[in-house]
């Protein structure tokens, strides 16, 4: 190539080229002629340009050019001479198709070539003219037709987009050129304004496709059984993705589609109940379908007649296979039993519980029937002896006596029997008359809850010797009332080896007495001893202990949240330090003189601190020589201060406990 020396003429010329009203390719695209023609080439624009648009050239002798090659067109020797000479112009038209981005080729009159420095690019903004199915202006469609989209610069569009937000990339289009787009309308398409996306930048069509949703004709049948085929016919039906039932769901494996998309088919869930049946189609849409009714068991009947607790039951009648479990009576909760389906019969077990009155069948749907049902109940036959004195043990004689769980007989408040004892055939019982019974008959106190009366056969005639009722309890120092019979008989009362020594009021069937203050809590006979010496045992008698432990009676934790378990560390931590309660002291009594004992193993040495519930510390208790099993602070007026007035403000506490002492046994508070 021959080298030119730029002149100040060129410098100048340069300076011009960048007030001409296109944007060049590059300032620098300086080329010239091999053939020292003087032609050379400044810079071309606009660049981009537009395909079918004007492309020009601003150099130097550029009259002299004869053709202009660019990428992937046909030469172009149509050129048109703006200006010629040392600041010249040329340009020509870019056709509309077959340009490629790249070097552009500028050739002469004598055969010489100057190429341009840097590529040529193009101007393709997508534009969008119309879109149609089928025929053209038509915008109504539907799923599984063609929608044709023209316009220019389609070729850059890479996704279409539905209204609905479904995507249908190029690679699925029909037809995909520069000013064509063909793609069948997605099953997710829905009625609405499409968009077209190069990847960047996306275009909004103003026209609005109709997508046809489908219609239904008819759903059959409307009164179905779990397991049953309904079948749904009408148009469209292909975009149907899953269908809703009250109760249940149908995915769309489970639908039998027609080609044609005219019908469909499912069958019915065993949880779908009465309700609309909703068509959802893959776009989104809910299409209603009609609503449907369930079927239920009906003729129903059972057997045996009347039902025993524990034997099976069995329950005949029309479609039974839909039940999964029966609800026996049982007050107001009943008791649930799974059944079992088997020859056209469903079973199960009646529960020990069971009561008579409505067995409840249950579907897998919710749906519900029931029937009335009855249940054996236990008869006496016999009392051996018919007349019986208080105190004595008789026997029964009767049928299905082994649903019976306690007998009552009858007395100034009834007498409850527990010491019964039946054979494995339910024939025979036999049972202790409580000493304070007296009068006739008795009640069988069944099972399940219920009783049977027995009001003749037997003849209670009372007892001469003295009887309690229940088994009477209390704490040390403590006033109790206990009735029953025959108590003026008693010459003197013992609890355990303890006289009781104070009463209040002492009649035939009722005496108030005070619990000797030395007993120990525990269960004692409670023994009775007549003015001619004999000692008759009236039952127990249960001492309660005068104190409240925090950890067994009240279930205290520490306040890390471990429940209080003994032996018992205190410590400075929330290991082992806890609140106690205003409300537990309160309910306890606790007053001026109230004791709160920490008992431990005596040769444990330690403290406790007892604060109040801003953790002002209020005393420490302490046993330093470990010479006692025992610590004890006494409530005093400040102690009942933080029991009843001093407030952390936030919660019930009274006192918090901390300290340094182990091998606690018990920390109780005794009133």
């Amino acid at each position: 190539m021959k080298k030119h020396n730029i002149s100040i003429v060129w410098m100048v010329l340069l300076l011009l080229c960048s007030t001409f009203s296109f944007t060049a390719c590059d300032r620098d695209d300086l080329n010239t002629d091999q053939y020292g023609n003087e032609i050379s080439v400044l810079s071309f624009g606009p660049c981009p340009v537009l395909r079918g648009g004007i492309l020009s050239f601003k150099g130097s002798n550029l009259d002299q050019i004869t053709e202009v090659d660019l990428p992937g067109a046909d030469p172009i020797t149509a050129i048109n001479v703006v200006q010629a000479g040392t600041k010249s112009e040329i340009n020509i038209e870019v056709p509309a198709e077959k340009c490629d981005t790249g070097i552009v080729v500028l050739k002469t009159a004598k055969g010489g070539e100057i190429r341009t420095l840097t590529p040529i690019t193009y101007t393709e903004t997508i534009r969008f003219d119309n879109m149609f199915v089928g025929t053209e202006g038509n915008l109504d469609g539907a799923v599984g037709q063609t929608l044709t989209i023209n316009g220019d610069y389609l070729n850059n569009v890479h996704t279409v987009i539905f209204a609905n937000g479904v995507e249908v990339p190029e690679t699925e289009f029909t037809t995909h050129t520069r000013y064509q787009i063909q793609v069948v309308i997605p099953s997710q398409a829905r009625t609405g304004r499409i968009q077209l996306s190069d990847g960047s930048n996306t275009l909004y069509p103003e026209p609005t496709l109709a997508i046809a949703l489908p219609e239904v004709t008819k759903l059959d049948p409307t009164t179905v059984k779990a397991g049953q085929t309904i079948t749904v016919t009408g148009t469209s039906l292909d975009q149907v993705a899953t269908i809703s039932l009250k109760g249940a769901t149908v995915d769309t494996t489970e639908i039998e589609r027609a080609a044609d998309g005219k019908s469909l088919s499912f069958k019915v869930p065993a949880t779908a109940t009465d309700g609309e049946v909703t068509l959802n189609l893959y776009s989104g849409v809910e299409i209603p379908a009609g609503s449907i009714t369930t079927v239920v068991p009906t003729d129903l009947s059972y057997a045996p007649a009347p039902v025993k607790n524990g034997a099976t039951i069995t329950v005949s009648g029309k479609d039974l296979d839909l039940i999964t479990k029966f609800l026996f009576p049982n007050g107001d909760k009943g008791i649930e039993v799974e059944a079992t389906y088997k020859d056209g019969k469903i079973s199960a077990t009646v529960p020990a519980g069971a009561q008579p009155g409505n067995l409840t069948l249950e579907l897998a749907n919710g749906k519900t029937v029931s029937l009335e049902y009855k249940l054996v109940e236990p008869t006496v036959t016999k009392f051996a002896p018919a007349v019986v004195t208080a105190g004595a043990k008789i026997a029964i004689i009767g049928t299905n006596l082994d649903l019976v769980e306690s007998i009552s007989f009858p007395g100034d408040a009834a007498q409850k029997a527990t010491d019964l004892k039946v054979n494995d055939a339910g024939t025979t019982a036999t049972v202790t008359v409580p000493a304070a019974a007296y009068g006739t008959g008795c009640t069988l106190n069944l099972k399940n809850g219920t009783t049977v009366e027995v009001k003749s056969g037997l003849t209670i005639n009372a007892a001469t010797m003295p009887a309690i009722n229940g088994t009477p309890s209390g704490t040390p120092g403590e006033y109790v009332t206990v009735t029953g019979k025959n108590f003026n008989n008693i010459e003197s009362l013992y609890i355990g080896t303890t006289k009781v020594t104070k009463y209040k009021d002492k009649e035939n069937a009722t005496m108030t007495f005070q619990i000797p203050a030395t007993l120990a809590s525990g269960s004692y006979d409670f023994t009775a001893v007549q003015p001619d010496g004999t000692k008759v045992t009236l039952g127990k008698f249960t001492v309660k202990s005068a104190e409240t432990d925090l950890a067994t009676d009240l279930g205290y934790k520490t306040m890390g949240g471990a429940a209080i378990t003994y032996p018992f560390n205190f410590t400075w931590d929330d290991s082992g330090r806890f609140r106690i309660m205003k409300a537990d002291l309160k309910k306890i009594g606790v007053k001026v003189g109230s004791k709160l004992i920490f008992y431990k193993e005596t040769s444990a040495t330690g403290q406790v601190q007892i604060n109040n519930a801003n953790w002002s510390s209020l005393t420490t208790v302490s046993d330093w020589n470990g010479n006692t099993n025992q610590i004890v602070y006494t409530f005093d007026a400040a102690a009942m201060e933080c029991v009843n007035s001093v407030s952390d403000g936030w919660s019930d506490t009274a006192f918090i406990l901390q300290g340094d002492l182990k091998s606690v046994t018990k920390i109780a508070v005794l009133p």
